[in-house]
């Protein structure tokens, strides 16, 4: 994995049998707690904001092979590179903290695949977050608790978030 990440080289990480997901990407780094990466986006074919998996969920990866990486086009990572206090990002914990001022971030938890959260952090404590939690018509609809350990899986800067804030602001503005 290490030359993987010097080389930025795109893979696929493999959440089965843990979850039903491939997730898609180039790595920025990779402990035995999280995995941090830049997010493709297969739609667009470009990178597309940041993912950061708990380290267990993922079974394996492997590199992305020729044809593959012919599906980039629009080769963008650079604009993600160094962006990120990396060093300090070591636990989930270590990256909620980090990503407390982000205006959205999207968050998984072990209890169910199929839905998320999207919000801004309002609180951290040594156990939960607190998210002000936006719904799909980019309304403020209350806050969440959750527990720190159950985060799997955290969204951020990518398109989906953005539109979504960007949907907020005009709302504010009418």
């Amino acid at each position: 994995m290490k030359e993987t990440i010097k080389n930025r080289i795109p893979i696929h990480v493999d959440l089965a049998p843990n979850r039903d997901e491939i997730y898609s990407g180039i790595c920025l780094k990779s402990n035995e707690n999280i995995f941090v990466f830049i997010c493709f986006n297969d739609e667009t074919g470009e990178f597309d904001g940041y993912a950061i998996i708990r380290n267990f969920e993922i079974d394996k990866y492997r590199e992305w092979d020729e044809e593959e990486l012919s599906e980039i086009k629009n080769n963008n990572y650079a604009e993600f590179i160094e962006k990120l206090p990396l060093e300090k990002m070591n636990n989930m914990s270590d990256c909620l903290l980090e990503l407390k001022n982000e205006k959205l971030i999207a968050v998984f938890t072990e209890t169910d695949d199929d839905s998320y959260f999207v919000g801004q952090i309002k609180n951290l404590s040594e156990n939960n977050a607190e998210l002000k939690l936006m719904n799909e018509d980019a309304e403020w609809i209350g806050n969440e608790k959750i527990k720190i350990d159950e985060i799997t899986y955290i969204g951020f800067r990518t398109s989906i978030e953005k539109e979504l804030l960007n949907k907020n602001v005009s709302q504010q503005r009418v």
